[in-house]
């Protein structure tokens, strides 16, 4: 038996990267897996390798930058499922590496509306479906925002202000056995070792070394290394903790 037998466990931004692979973890987990993304293509792929491990898939085309689909999304896992277990909020874009004095407002609201709206409308939307029998909820993070990474204003911004929005959820919802925590990964998947593989000689050499740059001295990946952590923190057996940043990065940021 998996560590999430028959828990509903939704997943934004599943068509590729972490979110998909987190979504088969959790389809190997015995998880109920709600998934969602933009691309209808990707994200039946990732449908389909979940079902085939066993698990009961509901997959819905949504933008979380848009309320109403994400409304249609949790109204449908709510009629089906009655309830959600774990929420991840995955989703979330960023931009090409520029100086903060070429940032345009743009910029800062495409970053604020994939990523920390989502998160927000996301945990409102799954409330009254966690609030009674409690459950777990990851945020995402980046060590971007928490070391202060050059280039990534916006980005930056919007996942210190997820980090804060979680603090927050944290305390007011622990009464209802609502645990929330942020994740915040440095690891590689299929689609970044394609962007390299495509890449100028000059760019692959700047991305190997941004993803090596841990006390490791290697590139961690995204199923081997970040979803089995992520399986944890939503999961029973990490009951007692709420609240924190975890850092899932090789020792890119150490602070103990």
């Amino acid at each position: 038996m998996g560590k999430l037998e028959n828990k509903v466990c939704v997943v934004t931004g599943a068509s590729g990267g972490l979110g998909k692979q987190t979504a088969i973890r959790f389809a190997e987990e015995g998880a109920i897996v709600c998934i969602c993304a933009r691309t209808e293509a990707a994200l039946k792929e990732t449908e389909r390798i979940c079902r085939e491990k066993g698990a009961d898939v509901l997959a819905m085309t949504a933008d979380v930058s848009d309320l109403e689909s994400l409304k249609a999304f949790v109204g449908a896992i709510g009629e089906k499922y009655g309830r959600v277990d774990a929420l991840c909020n995955n989703a979330s874009t960023i931009s090409a590496p520029h100086p903060f004095t070429e940032h345009t407002i743009e910029d800062l609201e495409e970053a604020l509306h994939s990523g920390l709206y989502g998160t927000w409308h996301m945990m409102q939307l799954c409330f009254p479906l966690m609030k009674d029998n409690g459950g777990a909820i990851l945020n995402y993070g980046s060590d971007g925002g928490v070391s202060g990474l050059p280039g990534f204003a916006a980005y930056a911004t919007e996942k210190e202000a997820i980090r804060g929005l979680s603090r927050v959820v944290a305390r007011e919802w622990g009464r209802f056995n609502i645990r929330v925590n942020c994740l915040c990964p440095k690891v590689a998947t299929d689609r970044f070792l394609m962007g390299i593989e495509y890449s100028p000689a000059e760019m692959q050499e700047y991305l190997k070394a941004s993803m090596t740059s841990d006390v490791m001295g290697r590139m961690g990946m995204a199923y081997e290394d970040a979803t089995p952590v992520i399986a944890f923190l939503v999961s029973d057996e990490s009951g007692w903790i709420t609240g924190q940043t975890i850092h899932v990065e090789g020792g890119d940021w150490i602070s103990a």
